[in-house]
């Protein structure tokens, strides 16, 4: 699994990376702004997410497309209790 943030504050409403990853991310029709798929949400957030490995390119491609650099992934880390 792959973790996805979003810095909605700075969101800029492009679509770059809905366009990218459109089985990750949508337009949140509240505010337009960039928002987690409710499937992959964590905690019910908009912001933050868990995605399968099997989108890792292109939130890569998502990541790397924003202009506003306000999209993070990066792969859950191991818990070691």
């Amino acid at each position: 699994m792959i973790v996805v943030t979003i810095g909605r504050e700075g969101c800029i409403s492009c679509g770059q990376c809905w366009g990218s990853c459109p089985q990750v991310f949508i337009e949140d029709p509240e505010d337009g702004k960039s928002s987690i798929i409710e499937g992959y949400r964590i905690a019910g957030k908009v912001d933050e997410g868990s995605a399968p490995d099997q989108f890792e390119a292109c939130l890569k491609e998502a990541e790397e497309a924003c202009p506003a650099e306000v999209i993070r992934v990066s792969p859950i880390q191991p818990s070691f209790d």
